[in-house]
């Protein structure tokens, strides 16, 4: 994530034009079931097509997501 609010907000616009054109992403959006546009997006630029970039992009959401949990336990003494 860069510095600049109106860059984010632009990246973000384009990669869910970009999620959208993809049938397989709509159909996903559609039954509620849908990744977030920036894992799909990473996922079709990893190769990944159809199923397997839904597939993927759930992945990479679910490692976001526990990458991005706080911890309760302080850090330990050195």
């Amino acid at each position: 994530m860069t510095q600049d609010p109106i860059r984010d907000a632009m990246l973000r616009a384009t990669e869910q034009k970009r999620a959208r054109k993809d049938p397989a992403y709509v159909q996903a959006l559609l039954a509620g079931k849908a990744p977030s546009p920036t894992a799909y997006c990473t996922a079709l630029d990893m190769g990944h097509e159809g199923d397997a970039a839904l597939t993927a992009a759930h992945t990479l959401d679910q490692a976001a997501a526990f990458a991005n949990q706080p911890t309760d336990t302080p850090p330990t003494a050195a």
